[in-house]
């Protein structure tokens, strides 16, 4: 698989709620990594490169819950390894169109509550 990832990513574990387009399914998954232009998802549900998803990457902060809600392309989908974890594949999403506003707020919400994830990669470049 080539590595096409323009953006820094962080082992971040978050709750994701999607809709899938492509074939009106809705599902739930989680980050296994994260960056400001897409994720890779433990996923229950089998999709397609060039699936559309419409996700809600749920960041609880300090008590409250901020949920951002973006959309995004299937670019790889395999089956799991490690099926404990109750999720059958993992998947590569790449977000369309994300405001920067929400790639501020995830700069933030990394910097703020994983900071040693956050240092690891910084002279990687945001």
């Amino acid at each position: 698989m080539n590595e096409n990832r323009k953006a820094v990513r962080w082992n971040i574990i978050l709750p994701v709620r999607y809709v899938g387009l492509s074939r009106h399914t809705e599902s739930s998954a989680m980050t296994k990594d994260l960056s400001v232009l897409g994720a890779k998802l433990a996923m229950v549900e089998r999709h397609r490169p060039g699936d559309k998803l419409e996700m809600m990457l749920d960041m609880p902060a300090g008590g409250s819950n901020n949920s951002m809600c973006v959309d995004a392309d299937v670019v790889w989908q395999k089956p799991a390894c490690d099926l404990e974890e109750g999720c059958n594949y993992m998947a590569g999403v790449v977000f369309r169109n994300i405001r920067d506003c929400y790639k501020q707020s995830l700069v933030e919400y990394v910097s703020l509550n994983h900071p040693k994830e956050f240092r690891q990669h910084w002279w990687d470049g945001v």
